[in-house]
């Protein structure tokens, strides 16, 4: 058992078994330990299709990129941003482009690493069609997908493993809750929202867009909040947010029940009073019914009778079996003795046969009289006969034979004699059988006669129907009263989400002011020198003096936006790495970072210092896009950058 376990088991006031496999069973995960940060790194970028409309020509575009600062410049509208989307979509696996573009592309290839794994995204559109391939490894194991929802969730899930990024649950309160219940309780009906990889790969991708979100697209939806914890790399983040997010659903589900019970109490008129009532009087109807017999002494009695009768059918059964057996074992053993008395005459009759002719000595034909000596067979010897002139093959009867067969028969008879016997018993059993299966159904059939009347069972159902309905009835009165303590569930999660709270803020206080500190520092290299200091809140907060006045993140110009964004991302990953528990993966896409600055040498100051800040932290890789044309080709050196001439677009 963890100690996190058994705190959560004491603050709850139960057993630690119990409450582990409370936890367990509403899947709140313990995230006291983080993975150590990835890196992610692009190597090559490259696509090809067909431009059409008023732009013609085909599209055949390839960079090899690696660590550092990268830049692609080119008039505005021509292309530079759709690298940075392009490069965006196959990492998050959600289309990010714009709609011409989209068509236009018909082959897409993207080759990076995580901590040195290569990996390449390959995506071919054809019309709305799209399929494509993820291939892993140096064995190069391959994952087909076709269709976006597909593309997504295979690269939702390489990209939350590879990344040692969690899966977070929050609970999202319903705009539409009642407020009645809850202000009485202090919850609100919502819902579970889980945050993956499509919301996480936004810390990837900073836009020059007026937003009030630090990180993300939006600050509403606990986005931003997901998105700072995830990659500061809070310990215990997720786990607080499980115990939320269950504890959510267990009072939702109580919410609910108790409030289908007030309605259903609601929707029925008569009182617990009214059904007390009710119940006395059918009790007093069902009394006055009876004259006999209550009905469970007359249904016990059919139910005996009813017994008796199968038991006795049974033996009835039994029985004709037991006969018919005897029957056919009686004639059986009769057939047998007639045909062994058969066969005794024949012997005894061959027997007298053989006597009588072997003693004649005839001396003519006795058919014709011709003298034997005048016969064909004169001349043969004694062993033959001398008028048919066979040999004798006929051997004599055995007398022993006929004694045995007779001492058989006898056997036989005395066996035939007990079989008839034993034959006739069974018929006998079988009358005497009838005779007690039809008492049976006569006692079945007074049994069934001697029920109460119809009026009575009636009286007896009524009784059961109030009682049923007076049972329900207070079963939804105690059900839609509030509890008087928390359930178990309720306790151990509440527990669990206070002291996953507890442990989380002791861990970011100092996490969050070294993040502060350094998101500070990297902003005045930024262009922001009137800035004094900054602090970062767990809520996604960020606090500002500059110029002796204090002010929040939504309150500063669009110029100043940007640089506290890109800080902000910066900061995540180069305290990451010296805290060994941010999650940033070390790849930033800038698109059009000196859009809102008046003069030229706030963009040029911004890439020279992100310049440095890339050669300064080991693996960072940025890829930024602007239009400023000039001032990109003298900081970024030419093989890192992708320049298009004067309205020429990048690809």
């Amino acid at each position: 058992m963890s100690d996190f376990v058994e705190t959560v088991a004491r603050r709850a006031g139960i057993e630690a078994g119990l409450a582990g496999e409370i936890l367990a069973r509403h899947g709140v995960r313990e995230s006291g330990i983080l993975p150590r940060p990835r890196q992610l790194l692009v190597k090559r970028l490259a696509f090809t299709g067909e431009k059409s409309g008023k732009s013609t020509g085909t599209v055949d575009f390839s960079w090899d990129l690696g660590p550092g600062l990268w830049g692609v410049t080119a008039d505005n509208l021509r292309g530079k941003s759709s690298i940075l989307e392009i490069i965006w979509w196959c990492l998050r696996g959600s289309d990010a482009l714009q709609a011409d573009v989209r068509h236009w592309i018909h082959h897409v290839r993207l080759d990076a690493q995580i901590d040195n794994e290569p990996f390449t995204v390959g995506v071919d559109t054809t019309g709305s069609q799209l399929t494509g391939t993820l291939t892993v490894g140096i064995q190069e194991h391959a994952t087909q997908f076709a269709g976006e929802a597909e593309f997504g969730s295979v690269m939702d899930a390489f990209m939350m493993d590879r990344l040692g990024l969690e899966f977070l649950r929050g609970w999202r309160k319903d705009a539409t809750a009642d407020t009645t219940d809850q202000a009485t309780t202090g919850s609100a009906d919502g819902q579970v929202v889980v945050t993956s990889w499509p919301a996480f790969s936004h810390a990837l991708l900073c836009r020059n867009r007026e937003s009030d979100a630090l990180l993300g697209q939006t600050a509403g939806g606990g986005t931003m909040v997901s998105l700072l914890q995830m990659f500061v790399g809070l310990p215990w983040t997720a786990t607080r947010r499980d115990a939320n997010a269950a504890l959510g659903l267990v009072q939702q589900s109580l919410r609910g029940q108790r409030r289908r019970a007030q309605q259903d109490l609601a929707a029925r008129s008569a009182s617990v009073q009214e059904l007390r009532d009710q119940l006395a009087q059918a009790r007093q109807a069902a009394a006055q019914a009876e004259a006999g017999p209550t009905i469970q002494e007359a249904a016990e009695a059919v139910e005996r009778a009813g017994a008796r009768l199968a038991e006795l059918t049974t033996q009835y059964a039994h029985a004709v079996q037991q006969m018919h057996q005897s029957q056919q074992a009686e004639q059986e053993l009769h057939e047998t003795l007639v045909l062994d008395q058969s066969r005794l005459r024949d012997l005894r009759e061959t027997a007298a046969a053989q006597r009588f002719f072997g003693a004649l000595k005839p001396t003519c034909c006795p058919r014709c009289s011709t003298a034997l000596d005048q016969l064909p067979h004169a001349d043969l010897d004694a062993a033959h006969c001398r008028i048919c002139g066979s040999a004798p093959t006929e051997v004599p009867v055995d007398p022993s034979a006929a004694d045995e067969l007779a001492a058989s028969i006898q056997t036989l008879k005395e066996a035939h004699t007990a079989a008839r016997k034993s034959a006739r018993q069974a018929a006998q059993a079988v009358t005497a059988s009838e005779a007690g299966l039809a008492q049976a159904r006569t006692d079945l059939a007074a049994a069934q006669t001697a029920m109460p009347s119809e009026s009575s069972l009636r009286a007896h159902l009524e009784v059961a129907r109030v009682e049923g309905a007076l049972a329900e009835r207070q079963a939804a009165e105690r059900r839609a009263e509030q509890p008087d303590r928390k359930s178990p569930e309720e306790s151990v999660l509440e527990a669990a989400a206070k002291e996953a709270d507890k442990r989380a803020k002791k861990a970011s206080d100092q996490l969050l002011g070294t993040l502060s500190a350094e998101i500070c520092q990297l902003a005045i290299r930024l262009g922001m020198k009137e800035l004094q200091a900054v602090k970062l809140l767990g809520n996604g907060t960020l606090q500002i003096a500059k110029g002796d006045s204090k002010t929040t993140f939504t309150a500063v110009t669009p110029g100043e936006h940007v640089r506290l964004r890109i800080a902000t991302l910066l900061a995540l990953l180069r305290v990451g790495k010296e805290t060994g528990v941010g999650r940033h993966p070390g790849l930033l896409l800038l698109d059009s970072a000196g859009a809102q600055e008046t003069i030229d040498v706030d963009l040029a100051e911004v890439l020279s210092q992100l310049k440095d800040i890339c050669e300064e932290t080991s693996g960072l890789q940025v890829i930024t896009a602007t239009a400023k044309r000039d001032l990109a080709t003298t900081v970024i050196p030419t093989d890192r950058l992708k320049a298009a001439g004067p309205g020429e677009p990048v690809w």
